[in-house]
């Protein structure tokens, strides 16, 4: 484990709540432009197995999912609904890396994917449906 994001990540805008006890999350922008975000993670994400808790890994998708619809709406959100794929399993103390796509967003839904990975290895792929609000995204 270590104490510092990989090179380039800065901290994730939003510390408190859930987000705040899950993470703290991290993101950069990669050289294409795309962003990409991550979690380092310890011994409170585990589940009794000795592997990553599913629970800390779907949290992680469903904030950057989020992110990435008030990032594209420039509106506020809530989850409909979030499918997941678990594929594999990451020791506690693994750098946890996510990515995000927008398939489509409308006046009042957005559809969008995420996978969660440790390393080159996928760990989870998700789909989810978001609820698009009136009114400006929390700053």
């Amino acid at each position: 484990m270590t104490d510092s994001p990989p090179a380039g990540f800065q901290p994730f805008g939003v510390t408190d709540g859930f987000i705040g006890h899950n993470g703290p999350y991290y993101w950069r922008q990669d050289s294409a432009g795309q962003l990409e975000f991550g979690f380092q993670t310890d011994a409170r994400h585990g589940n009794p197995n000795g592997v990553l808790h599913g629970g800390a890994v779907l949290g992680f998708l469903d904030t950057i999912l989020g992110h990435a619809v008030v990032k594209g709406a420039q509106r506020p959100c809530a989850t409909i609904s979030l499918d997941s794929r678990f594929i594999a399993t990451a020791a506690p103390g693994e750098w946890i890396g996510g990515r995000t796509t927008v398939r489509k967003l409308t006046r009042s839904f957005a559809f969008v994917d995420a996978e969660a990975f440790a390393g080159e290895k996928l760990l989870v792929a998700a789909t989810a449906i978001f609820r698009i609000f009136e009114g400006e995204p929390r700053k």
